[in-house]
């Protein structure tokens, strides 16, 4: 194993009733070939009768481990958990690994090394390979690109995050600390989207290397947080401020803002949500029709497809 490496690194497990999936979970990062690293575990309490407990304190006195804390009350966001566990840290680097989510032992040694090869990089991250509940892969046509890619952070924010969020599991991402303190906090008031302005305030501090290889498994199970809030409306309603810090921070084209609000109103019609009094109330916030002219619909489902097929971000 490879024991020594520049960058020490603080690897932050937020966990949230997920009792089943985390010895898995802390076993694959434990096994990391890349080892100098602290290990923080925080329980969000979790309502399991004290199973997440259990499989938590087996760690308890394991050298890399560096806190166990279990929260009293819920904090009911996901994202206060990863600003306590980041103000944790003594790592130069973070990895928020969720608890759900297990990786290839690789993962950590092959993002670190993107770090030694470019001082100026804020956020790194691997390609994801979703899996079932079971862990078992879950098949989807999508090509594959070869290497690297590397690019600074406005042209990153441009390219891969307009009308979608390419970096779509934190398990995935290793990124700077001190690039996390020189950010606000906004994201921490979100319930469901606040990964997608996070990275783009952290990559808009530097650089981004996307390592095109599916080193991170993001399990699909019903017991996640994100199909809920999207039946909910929460993720687009997060999405209008994310777009409104877009707007203000990096003064894109107008007609990249209006992509932006065009993937909005094509999810808006197209997603199911608990009641149509919903979508009513979304249009409203966002200001949009309650008609999608067809040239809009069939750019937006054309970014989708090169995007999500064919792997082109333009």
């Amino acid at each position: 194993m490879m024991n020594n490496g520049k960058y020490y690194v603080s690897v932050i497990v937020p966990n949230y009733n997920h009792a089943k999936y985390l010895d898995l979970r802390i076993q694959s990062i434990l096994n990391q070939t890349y080892q100098n690293f602290e290990l923080i575990i925080l329980d969000d309490c979790s309502p399991d009768d004290g199973a997440s407990r259990k499989v938590i304190e087996q760690y308890r006195g394991n050298p890399h481990v560096s806190h166990i804390v279990y929260n009293e009350e819920n904090s009911g966001s996901t994202f206060k958990q990863w600003d306590k566990g980041i103000n944790l840290a003594k790592g130069e680097l973070i990895w928020i690994a969720e608890s759900d989510d297990f990786c290839e032992p690789t993962l950590l040694e092959v993002l670190v090394r993107e770090f030694e090869r470019d001082e100026h990089l804020t956020l790194a991250y691997t390609l994801l390979q979703k899996v079932d509940a079971e862990g078992r892969p879950i098949p989807y046509l999508r090509r594959t690109p070869c290497g690297v890619t590397r690019l600074g952070g406005r042209d990153y924010v441009r390219r891969y995050m307009t009308t979608c969020n390419h970096c779509a599991n934190a398990s995935s991402a290793v990124f700077k600390k001190v690039a996390y303190q020189k950010i606000d906090r906004l994201y921490t008031t979100y319930k469901a989207g606040g990964d997608k302005l996070f990275w783009i305030e952290i990559a808009e501090l530097g650089n981004v290397a996307i390592v095109n290889k599916r080193l991170n498994y993001f399990r699909q199970h019903q017991q996640k947080v994100t199909p809920g809030a999207v039946k909910k409306g929460i993720n687009l309603i997060e999405y209008k401020k994310t777009y409104t810090y877009v707007d203000t921070h990096f003064h894109f084209t107008p007609f990249r803002m209006k992509l932006m609000r065009d993937y909005a109103h094509y999810l808006i019609l197209k997603r199911q949500f608990e009641s149509n009094i919903i979508r009513k109330e979304l249009l409203s916030y966002w200001r949009l029709p309650n008609v999608m002219k067809w040239q809009e619909k069939l750019i937006i489902k054309s970014l989708d497809v090169l995007h999500h097929r064919i792997g082109l971000y333009l």
